[in-house]
């Protein structure tokens, strides 16, 4: 902008000099030179686009919509791909790691779920959200993200259920795919690390037609790794073509994407006379072997400058065939005896979001109105065997042969869930810088559970969910706001009578401030709240039957930042206080605990620092530390896992289209023993990274 001001106002003094001075210029001599032509591009950031460096400024995440952070209501986080490469990020649980209000790593080293507690609720699988549509899970079959081919990850704090329809109340995490561009570009990299971790990676897009009309882009990855504890793996194959086709009214992005992963099913740890083993029950005869594919597309159209039109489609397939060992709790010596499960699950999804958005001012008010309609069916179809191993393991001796019989499959079962909503939102500006949004939303839902074929449990649900938000933007960059929201959550549990459990609803009082300093590149939020859920399922702790009595209430706070402090200098701060309490329970035990998984405190801080000039020109360092302070293995308070304070650490080169870069996650080594609900995990321990990477 700064170039093109300088520009705009020598053309404007040189036309000027030219209108006053119009003889005197011929009368100068006539040698001439001729300048060449200057282009000047921009791109203004967008809610789902790129973002240069760490600070985000918009996000779609809180109202579908592309609007400023500075305006919205609602406590928005975003991890742009910047952060991702910088921290070496090698799944969305490391991305989102150093985010307020986020707490990961509560069963240790998993790399089968993305597992994530967003302000004390589980997030795994009801808050894993993928351009703007749900990935929900199977019964044990999970979507996996592959986070190299992500853009940019939002996360919206608190329930939403408003825009997404049944979701937890912690909130949830949009994972935003790379995107076909205009401008061709190409880029390949290679990783090796220790344990053993070996992944090469390209991303390349551009145009397919010279005039931007087609666009496209390819991004694949291929990996052989083992885990962070021993004998577990985490091999991928991932490729992710997607095509954009567009005028000036129009816009279709085909987005599809399939990945084939091999991790283990199990990562809990035996542990016999009170000594925790670092080998896993089952080493070779663990496995989960899933095969996914996603297909979808994104259809927009602006009819005039009032009114436009979005409709977001996807249809997803997982394949999932998974094995491992569990002890039966006889032990001779370092044998002990085991049973082998084998386990087979297809999960079939298909979504659809329709919206049409309407900007127009009624007197003083301007308005955003976004209204939807919105579709959403999943069908899980699983079976399972169990035997005896004759053979007994060596729980000390991993390299100890163990002969493992896989069990025929022995049963079939399925579950299925359809909704659907009708939401409407407007967001309203008046005055000098006021912003109110206010939106509801109807779902209806129904879900089943069959055995063999045969329907055993089904149930229809309607839920109206709404929320509010008022926040003024001060000139100076400072926005205060309140806002209030609701959710809902369909049960899969059954009662003591096999029938399924009605709804769990959630609600939210939140009041912050946002500050984003004018002309700069920073932005500070701070957050208050209390999110209550009610009816969620508990199983009573004799008959082990589920009613929907549970009850819990968090109160929080959270501070962020993202700082840029000096040119070549970026900083992440945050810190979460949480309060949870069990208000109502089956098991009276445990009324006025503290749920499991919930730390009070948590922080984290990250720096990095690049030499812009000087001997040292193109180096970089970065730097960083979590803290989780101890948090209940159970909901009876009897046992608290330690805290846990992991250390990352960074050394960057760059030169020309060249990047190196050398990441240690968990300096020092910090592998602390986690029990959780009675199940025993190590946390992650030392990773190294080094990668090289080419960008032409």
């Amino acid at each position: 902008m700064s170039t093109l001001s300088t520009v705009l106002a020598a053309t404007a003094i040189c036309a000027l000099d030219f209108a006053i001075a119009p003889h005197a210029a011929a009368e100068e001599a006539t040698d001439t030179v001729s300048l060449p032509t200057v282009t000047v591009d921009g791109t203004r950031e967008s809610a789902w686009g790129p973002v240069g460096g760490y600070v985000a400024t918009r996000s779609a995440a809180g109202t579908k919509t592309d609007t400023p952070l500075i305006e919205t209501p609602r406590s928005i986080s975003v991890v742009t791909r910047q952060e991702m490469d910088d921290r070496a990020a090698q799944n969305v649980v490391d991305a989102i790691s150093y985010t307020a209000g986020v707490v990961t790593g509560a069963y240790g080293y998993d790399p089968r779920f993305d597992d994530i507690y967003i302000r004390g609720f589980a997030v795994t699988s009801r808050g894993d959200f993928m351009n703007g549509l749900s990935q929900f899970s199977g019964n044990f079959a999970y979507w996996r993200t592959e986070t190299y081919g992500l853009e940019r990850i939002d996360i919206i704090k608190g329930p939403a259920g408003v825009l997404y329809g049944q979701t937890v109340p912690g909130g949830l995490i949009n994972r935003i795919s790379k995107m076909p561009v205009d401008t061709p570009f190409a880029e390949i990299e290679g990783q090796v690390g220790a344990p053993d971790w070996f992944q090469a990676a390209f991303d390349v897009g551009g145009k397919l037609k010279e005039d931007g009309s087609a666009l496209y882009r390819l991004t694949g990855v291929a990996r052989a790794a083992e885990g962070t504890v021993e004998y577990t793996t985490n091999n991928a194959l991932y490729l992710a073509p997607a095509f954009t086709f567009q005028n000036d009214s129009t816009r279709l992005t085909i987005l599809t994407n399939v990945l084939d992963i091999r991790l283990p099913a199990s990562t809990y740890y035996y542990q016999p006379d009170n000594i925790l083993t670092k080998i896993p029950v089952g080493t070779t005869y663990n496995a989960i072997n899933q095969t996914q594919e996603q297909a979808g597309y994104i259809l927009e159209h602006d009819f005039d400058d009032i009114w436009s039109a979005k409709q977001n489609l996807r249809y997803g397939h997982i394949d999932n065939h998974s094995f491992w060992l569990f002890p039966t709790g006889t032990r001779t010596g370092p044998l002990v005896d085991v049973y082998a499960a084998n386990y087979r699950e297809t999960l079939d999804t298909f979504q659809v979001d329709n919206q049409v958005q309407a900007r127009f001012q009624t007197g003083p008010i301007k308005h955003k109105v976004l209204g939807g309609l919105d579709y959403m069916w999943g069908e899980s179809s699983f079976g399972d065997g169990y035997g005896f191993n004759a053979a007994p393991i060596n729980i000390f001796n991993a390299d100890t042969p163990n002969l493992v019989a896989m069990p025929a499959i022995t049963s079939a079962s399925g579950a299925s869930l359809s909704q659907l909503g009708l939401y409407v939102q407007d967001q309203m500006s008046f005055g000098d810088g006021w912003h109110f949004t206010l939106g509801g939303r109807q779902d209806f839902a129904t879900e089943d559970q069959s055995a063999y074929g045969i329907t055993a449990a089904t149930r229809d649900d309607q839920a109206f969910t709404w929320q509010a938000g008022l926040l003024y933007e001060f000139p100076t960059g400072v926005s205060p706001y309140v806002s209030y929201a609701t959710s809902f959550l369909p049960s899969l549990n059954v009662d003591a009578a096999g029938q399924l459990l009605e709804p769990s609803t959630g609600e939210q009082y939140e009041a912050g401030l946002k500050f984003q300093p004018k002309g700069g590149r920073s932005f500070f939020t701070l957050a208050a709240y209390q999110i209550t859920q009610n009816n969620y399922a508990v199983p009573d702790p004799v008959t082990f039957y589920y009613s929907p009595v549970g009850n819990v209430r968090v109160r929080g706070f959270e501070a962020e930042a993202f700082v840029e402090l000096a040119e070549g200098l970026d900083l992440t701060a945050a810190y979460t206080f949480t309060q949870g309490k069990i208000i109502n329970s089956l098991d009276v035990g445990t009324i006025g605990n503290v749920p499991v998984n919930m730390p009070a405190n948590v922080a984290s801080l990250w720096a990095k620092y690049t030499f812009l000039s000087g001997p040292l020109k193109g180096f970089g360092v970065g730097a960083g530390i979590r803290y989780y302070s101890g948090f209940w293995a159970n909901n009876e308070n009897t046992y608290k896992n330690p805290s846990q304070f992991p250390v990352d650490a960074a050394l960057y080169y760059e030169k020309d289209s060249w990047k190196l870069a050398l990441n240690a996650k968990n300096v020092f080594g910090q592998q602390e023993a986690l029990n959780n609900e009675g199940y025993w995990y190590w946390q992650q321990g030392r990773t190294v990274l080094a990668s090289v990477k080419y960008h032409w």
